[in-house]
C-alpha cells in the first residue's frame, strides 16, 4: 500500500516496527471510503465505513484481503477468545468467507446468529497478487461485548493471517490453520462514519446467511487490476 492511500498517516501508524499502517483509503474499484489498517509485513489489509448516526445502528461496510491464497481475519471485539471474528480466503476465483467464535485458544468453530454478510462485486475480487472481500455486515455490531460497541470513538480491533489456506478452502466450515501472524490495533471509528454510507450499503447484494456450507462469493466477472495496496 503507498503511504499516500491512507491519510492522514497518524501517530499510531509509527508502531510494530512501522509495519501497521492505519489511515483514510478509498477504494478506486467500489469508490467507498474506509477507515483502515494494512500490516505491509504480510500484506493483510482490513478496512471499515460506518454511517454518520452511531444510535441504533449495527451494520458496517468492510474490506478485508491479503496477499498469497492464505486466509485473513479480524476480531470485532479485540480479543480471539468469545468474540465474534470473521474470516475469508481465495478459492480459485471465489472468496469463502465465514463468521467464526470460540471460548478457548485452538481452531475456532462456525458462529451462527441473526448477523449476516453480503458480498459488495465491485470490491470483491482474486487476482494474481493478492484477494480482497468487501461487503455488508448487517446486524454484526452485538450488545454482548463480543464486539465493538455502536458509538465506540476507538475500539481495540484484533488481525490474524496465514499464508496457508485452510485445508478445504471450498467450505465455509474448514478447519483453519492456526494464524502465523497476528495482533491488535487501535482504529479511529470517528474517522469511518461517512454520509455516503446509506449509498455504499446499497451496493450489496442479496443477503447470504454464513452458515455451515455457505460462504462463497463469486469473483466480478470484470478483469481486476491490483489496486494501490500493492502499488
Amino acid at each position: 500500500m503507498k503511504l499516500s492511500t491512507l491519510l492522514p498517516l497518524t501517530l499510531s501508524s509509527l508502531c510494530a516496527a512501522q509495519t501497521q499502517f492505519t489511515g483514510t483509503y478509498t477504494d478506486t474499484k467500489s469508490g467507498i471510503t474506509f477507515q483502515a489498517m494494512q500490516d505491509s509485513t504480510s500484506g493483510y489489509f482490513f478496512g471499515i465505513a460506518l454511517p454518520e448516526t452511531t444510535a441504533g445502528n449495527t451494520d458496517f461496510i468492510a474490506t478485508i484481503g491479503g496477499k498469497g491464497t492464505g486466509w485473513a481475519g479480524v476480531s470485532l471485539g479485540g480479543g480471539m477468545v468469545n468474540k465474534l471474528l470473521i474470516a475469508a480466503w481465495p478459492n480459485g476465483q471465489s472468496i469463502v468467507s465465514t463468521f467464526r467464535k470460540t471460548a478457548q485458544y485452538g481452531p475456532p468453530a462456525v458462529a451462527t446468529g441473526t448477523f449476516s454478510m453480503s458480498p459488495i462485486a465491485n470490491g470483491t475480487y482474486v487476482n494474481g497478487t493478492h484477494f480482497t472481500y468487501t461487503f455488508l455486515c448487517s446486524k454484526c455490531i452485538l450488545a454482548d461485548k463480543t464486539t465493538f460497541a455502536p458509538d465506540a470513538a476507538q475500539p481495540t480491533l484484533g488481525w490474524a493471517f496465514n499464508t496457508a489456506a485452510p485445508s478445504q478452502k471450498a467450505s465455509a466450515s474448514s478447519m483453519m490453520n492456526k494464524h502465523s501472524v497476528e495482533g491488535n490495533y487501535i482504529i479511529d471509528m470517528t474517522k469511518a462514519r461517512s454520509a455516503n454510507f446509506a449509498t455504499w450499503k446499497g451496493y450489496a447484494g442479496g443477503r447470504v446467511q454464513r452458515d455451515v456450507e455457505e460462504g462463497v462469493i463469486a469473483e466480478v466477472a470484470e478483469e481486476v487490476v491490483a489496486r494501490e495496496f500493492w502499488a
